[in-house]
């Protein structure tokens, strides 16, 4: 197919899909911060650091949707769903992007516990037709972010949590027990807490493979460092980093994920721009320099966490 003709055809399911959910919002309430859609995801595998296992594996999804037919010739269906679990900030949203990427998909972000927050009873109706409309326009891939928020217990008492909880998880199971080879639908959830998570999700034909998103090790933190370094670099459209001494800065990182490592960059940089309204003359980003971002950054990290993850388990 011709750019210009796969152009136009992306505009007009943009055009359609936006339609689509504003006569969603007018129903169920302001999607905005709940439900983000993207038609080309550019995010790649090779924009996940580390995570060669994960990535391998879920490279085979991509192929369930590029060509479910290999499937059938081997007897068996395609893949419908995935359940990605590991600590905070591990790369749990890239690789679901690259998935899409990789599988020319459209990729919907359902942020659940904005979802569940906002409409509580009515999530398992707004669950089920963002999948009637993803399955209405073609490949995609159904992101379900912080799975564990469809427990509930962030908004109900236990008791009436367990009742509300079990009715949403089997709103959206039926759904997924209806998915059909020819949908080319492929729903991956991500979650923190995988004890939260209702037992029925993972049974077979639904989210029944689970893939853990560990923290890197010092190879995957090295490797890391680097995207993020040559990512920085190119939106500045110079260089940034003079030549940085791994051995110093990877023992004094154990423990941290990618989203601490884009955290201390950036605070590192940040002290470059100050540095910068001052004087001109602003040496390029060093080892010391990382390094007196991570002891910043391990002096608030424990506080950090707690506020935006709670305890992982």
């Amino acid at each position: 197919m011709a750019e210009p003709e796969r152009n136009d055809q992306e505009w007009a399911l943009q055009r359609r899909l936006e339609d689509v959910f504003a006569k969603l919002g007018e129903k169920f309430g302001d999607l905005t911060g709940r439900v983000e859609t993207k038609m080309r995801s550019t995010v790649t595998f090779d924009d996940v650091g580390g995570l060669q296992q994960a990535k391998t594996g879920l490279k085979g999804f991509a192929l369930a949707l590029i060509n479910p037919d290999l499937y059938q010739q081997w007897g068996i269906d395609p893949p419908k769903g995935v359940l990605l679990y590991g600590p905070p900030g591990t790369g749990k949203t890239k690789l679901a992007q690259a998935v899409a990427t990789a599988s020319h998909a459209i990729f919907y972000h359902l942020k659940l516990m904005n979802l569940t927050s906002k409409f509580g009873a009515n999530t398992g109706d707004l669950l089920q037709e963002i999948l009637r409309i993803a399955m209405a326009e073609g490949p995609a891939v159904l992101f379900l972010d912080e799975a564990e928020a469809l427990s509930l217990d962030h908004l109900l008492p236990p008791p009436q949590a367990r009742e509300a909880s079990a009715r949403l998880v089997a709103a959206l199971c039926e759904k997924l027990d209806a998915l059909s080879t020819a949908a080319r639908i492929l729903v991956v959830a991500a979650t923190t807490h995988t004890d939260a998570l209702d037992p029925a999700l993972v049974a077979p034909g639904r989210l029944d493979h689970l893939i853990e998103i560990p923290l890197p090790d010092a190879g995957a933190q090295k490797e890391i460092l680097e995207l993020i370094r040559v990512r920085t670099e190119k939106n500045a459209g110079r260089p940034l980093f003079a030549k940085i001494d791994y051995d110093k800065i990877l023992p004094v990182m154990g423990g941290m994920s990618g989203a601490d490592l884009s955290v201390i960059v950036r605070r590192a940089l940040e002290v470059k721009v100050r540095a910068a309204a001052e004087r001109a003359d602003v040496p390029p980003v060093c080892t010391e320099d990382l390094l007196d971002a991570i002891d910043s950054y391990k002096g608030v990290r424990g506080v950090v966490e707690k506020i935006r993850y709670g305890q992982y388990l």
